[in-house]
């Protein structure tokens, strides 16, 4: 197939990337910088960007999302480095089956998840109702609060139930692809268990983790409809928060909705290209992983 032909058969998705995507980009991007003619609004200004960094419980929700994706993302990463490490025997059959039962929530979408999990773990859901016929807990609200609670437990799990078999995936693939003489060497010379991981494997999968833990961040730090079915009113992340403003119907506050949300977009995107260059300068930053 010809280069012609495929951009061709391309062409409808690059009409409607333009024509929507980028449209609406550029659109925010404009709005943002307090150009609103539908209200009047026809200077360009950095007003709304200083009036939002001057707003402090904009500053406050978004440390409070940061950490809570910060964290998510880490824990996630870890736990399915640990799983990924744990697992990674290329002759067993038990690993295989773990390995093809882990890609599966990878293919579900997040909010297959908290409708899941609404079911199951809410205070009226099955799990609640199965403990108090057992008599375990003698009522509903007996069952801790596990869905819209102050320490968004719920939406945690949400995204710990993907992006753990996320990472799993992600590095089983770069662990099949390495060469087992690594660790036979650093066995022969005595190394232990730890020294063989922080030395060998780390270095080699390092380049693959920080792109999962990117992934996870950056999801985590703009997702919607995770927090907003799952978390708590008084702990609201960011882009409830942002919503929140854009729905009360005040178009006037319009370009600083938009300037909220290219503040969170770029601050995402500032961040992903720190963890690349921290990636780059640590061990396994330039050689690590599998050409």
């Amino acid at each position: 197939m010809t280069k012609r032909k495929i951009l061709l058969l391309l062409s409808p998705f690059y009409v409607f990337f333009l024509l929507f995507f980028v449209s609406a980009i550029v659109k925010s991007f404009v709005t943002s910088f307090g150009y609103y003619p539908l209200m009047g609004m026809k200077n360009f200004n950095l007003h709304y960007y200083f009036e939002a960094f001057k707003m402090q419980s904009f500053l406050k929700i978004f440390e409070r999302t940061f950490l809570f994706a910060l964290f998510s993302a880490a824990l996630a990463c870890f736990i399915g480095m640990c799983l990924a490490l744990l697992f990674d025997k290329r002759n067993d059959n038990i690993s295989k089956s773990f390995f093809k039962i882990a890609q599966l929530p990878v293919m579900l979408p997040h909010i297959f998840i908290v409708l899941a999990l609404l079911q199951l773990i809410s205070q009226t859901g099955l799990i609640p109702s199965l403990l108090l016929k057992l008599g375990i807990i003698s009522k509903d609200t007996n069952f801790p609060l596990l869905v819209n609670d102050p320490f968004q437990i719920g939406i945690i799990l949400t995204y710990l139930w993907k992006e753990i078999p996320f990472v799993i995936v992600s590095l089983v693939l770069v662990l099949r692809q390495l060469d087992n003489r690594y660790r036979l060497v650093a066995k022969n010379l005595g190394a232990s268990t730890w020294q063989t991981f922080w030395h060998i494997y780390l270095p080699l999968i390092q380049p693959a983790l920080m792109n999962a833990f990117i992934i996870n961040f950056s999801f985590n730090f703009g997702s919607y409809e995770v927090p907003y079915l799952l978390g708590s009113q008084r702990q609201e992340l960011l882009p409830v928060y942002i919503y929140d403003l854009y729905v009360q119907g005040d178009f006037s506050q319009l370009p600083l909705v938009m300037s909220l949300n290219l503040i969170l977009s770029l601050f995402a995107i500032a961040f992903a290209g720190l963890i690349i260059f921290i990636s780059h300068h640590i061990s396994g930053g330039h050689n690590g992983g599998v050409k």
